[in-house]
């Protein structure tokens, strides 16, 4: 699964030199189809419900935060399965992949099993809390029973369609969507209005309807999609490493459920309708917002891409671009919201309540969509370029900090005014992605870019030592433990080639990206999020870029390679030894200070920060400990000497060799 050449020189000339909006144009519409998709799900279910009773409409706009956040839970988990499995065919390693992919499903059951016991037994205590109307209550409780209980096609078809997206299907997860659409379009009508001889269930039939387009789903994707598990042993392991990677994009997701449900429960306490209102238009929403969604995830590889080859002007450009198109797009949902706002309503509901509290609140809502395209822009411009911790306060600031307490706020004063909080969040939150921006933009690595060549031009076609057929070392070392220089050492004693900064300069020049960003990549992970930044697709751009060069030096004789994982890139090779320096900290705080005129409270610093960087990034490489001996065959404490640390790999490297022989 690895990246060949061609597919190299083809993501430098799409991502690096297309016109950008030939790219949007490109691969918008079969993204904007699946969200299309995804908003039928969500409309067909109210019109037909809401042609049934107005009260099933209100239980639906109450139920929405539970189906959100069961959505974040199953969707984050297979986001953690899909990122793991990614990093590892990037490796070449399908076996290790497909275990991850095998733990997937036994984790849907459980998760779904531990969602359906505790929604049944909350449902009722959550109705009660969202309404006081007995026949509301009742309709929550049935409908959201139903869509919890019977959920597992969710949480399945969750894992695996992201478990086929991790391998390029993209094609089957979306005809699953289709056709789970389709199921539930045609079922919706039958079972809530009992045509043809069928039942007349009401709201319940509407939640039928909703489970058995999930389960279709499900259905179209498990042949493909599903591997068998692992052993057992294999499993806390693998369970670790997805929610470590997943948690925070389960958190994230859940931020929305929970400001929707404080915005429900405010305005509960005026009536009913007013939440009705408040659920259609985020059945509205979903419809206007299809090209601005489509437009944030798209503009993530080209952002990405730029970033890591240090082409910050275009990143730049992208963003401008993004924020035009979307600009122009949600005017017409400004338009629509601001002199239609009774027609839109209307297409749901004939409660004139509800009409005449939508058209207030439909009208502010649709001023807010001007500054929502660049509050909901920013913080994936921001994920795009690694910023994880400013694309997730952004998303907290929004959803937490701003809308529920503003929400409380301006409801002091009437209904009406509740409506200032969705402009007002919108305004405040692009006015703190603005500011971030501006930080972004005084950063080294983009202020000096204009400094600098591009990466291919700025290297003088770094090449491959010679080499010849003989053992392969790898040295992982802690800080200031002189591992780079016995490394160095131990290639001149051998003859043999040493890479360290050598290896950076070949993957830089071999991908298009940036040799200061692929050097970086582990120094750059923030404390905060640290695995969500190396997740990021401008990362795995590196980290894919460095496994491939890794592999032709392998490939190409015997040599010292220092850092980046080596060990673990190159365990499937053969006749490699693998080598951890270490030192006491006392003796690492001294050669610190010495090599690099650091104070002895710097040096203690920069020896904790890279440390913690290094197992970090060791530990979302590989999923093991970094310097954990049982990973090398050699651990070595460097404090007895350079020379005498060299002589005991040397020494060891002979006996290995003639094992061989």
């Amino acid at each position: 699964m690895r990246q060949t050449n061609s597919q190299t020189d083809l993501q430098t000339d799409f991502f690096g030199t297309e016109k950008i909006s030939s790219i949007l144009f490109k691969l918008a519409p079969p993204v904007m189809l699946a969200q299309l998709i995804q908003a039928l799900y969500n409309i067909i279910d109210s019109l037909f419900v809401g042609r049934y009773s107005d009260s099933g409409l209100t239980a639906l706009s109450i139920i929405y935060p539970i189906q959100l956040l069961m959505i974040a839970l199953a969707v984050g988990t297979g986001v953690g399965i899909n990122t793991i499995m990614a990093a590892k065919l990037g490796e070449g390693n399908q076996k290790e992949a497909d275990e991850y992919a095998g733990v997937g499903t036994p984790l849907a059951l459980a998760l779904w099993f531990l969602f359906v016991l505790i929604c049944w037994n909350i449902m009722p205590f959550y109705a009660k809390m969202s309404t006081t109307s007995e026949t509301v209550i009742q309709d929550v409780i049935v409908y959201g029973r139903i869509v919890c209980v019977f959920s597992l096609g969710l949480f399945l078809e969750s894992i695996w369609t992201k478990v086929l997206q991790s391998t390029g299907n993209m094609k089957l997860p979306m005809f699953a969507q289709i056709l789970g659409a389709l199921t539930n379009i045609i079922l919706d009508p039958l079972l809530i209005f009992g045509l043809f001889g069928l039942p007349e269930m009401g709201i319940a039939g509407a939640a039928i309807a909703t489970v058995a387009g999930q389960t279709v789903a499900a259905l179209v994707v498990f042949p493909k999609g599903f591997r068998r598990s692992p052993a057992r042993e294999c499993y806390p392991h693998h369970i670790a490493s997805i929610f470590r990677l997943g948690t925070p994009n389960i958190l994230m997701q859940s931020a929305y459920t929970f400001y929707i449900l404080g915005l429900n429960l405010i305005l509960s306490g005026f009536s009913d309708q007013a939440v009705t209102a408040l659920g259609l238009y985020y059945k509205w929403q979903t419809f206007f917002f299809i090209p601005l969604g489509a437009m944030q995830t798209c503009i993530v590889p080209i952002i990405s891409y730029n970033y890591a080859a240090r082409n910050v002007e275009r990143c730049k450009k992208t963003l401008r671009t993004a924020i035009g198109f979307g600009l122009a797009l949600m005017a017409v949902g400004t338009l629509c919201f601001v002199s239609i706002p009774a027609q839109m309503l209307r297409v749901f509901t004939s409660e004139e309540m509800v009409i005449d509290i939508g058209r207030i609140g439909f009208r502010f809502v649709g001023i807010s969509f001007l500054p929502m395209v660049t509050s909901l822009i920013f913080p994936v411009f921001f994920q795009a370029v690694g910023a994880s911790l400013k694309s997730s306060l952004l998303t907290v600031i929004r959803t937490v900090v701003l809308f529920v307490p503003l929400g409380f706020v301006f409801s002091r004063f009437g209904l009406n005014y509740f409506w200032l909080t969705f402009p007002v969040t919108e305004m405040l939150t692009s006015t703190v992605g603005a500011i971030f921006y501006r930080q972004f933009l005084a950063k080294d690595y983009v202020r000096k870019t204009g400094e600098l060549p591009s990466a291919k031009n700025k290297l003088k076609s770094p090449a491959l030592q010679p080499s010849k057929t003989g053992v392969i070392i790898t040295i992982a070392r802690e800080h200031g433990s002189s591992g780079k220089q016995i490394g160095k050492l131990v290639a001149q004693k051998l003859g043999i080639p040493f890479y360290y900064k050598e290896m950076i300069a070949l993957a830089a020049h071999e991908s298009g990206l940036d040799q200061e960003f692929i050097s970086d990549i582990h120094k750059n992970a923030p404390d905060v999020l640290r695995e969500l930044y190396l997740s990021s697709t401008v990362v795995q751009y590196a980290i894919h870029a460095q496994d491939k060069i890794l592999h032709k030096i392998a490939e190409n004789g015997s040599c010292v390679i220092v850092g980046r994982a080596a060990d673990y890139v190159l365990k499937d090779c053969e006749n490699v030894v693998r080598v951890f320096i270490h030192a006491p900290k006392e003796y690492r705080i001294h050669r610190v200070m010495e090599v690099y005129g650091d104070s002895e409270k710097e040096a203690k610093q920069n020896i904790h920060r890279s440390d913690k960087a290094r197992a970090s990034y060791y530990k979302h490489i590989s999923g093991n400990r970094w310097g954990d001996a049982r990973h090398y065959e050699l651990t070595l404490d460097s404090s007895v000497g350079i020379e005498k640390t060299a002589e005991m790999i040397l020494q060891y490297v002979s006996e290995h060799e003639k094992d061989i022989k």
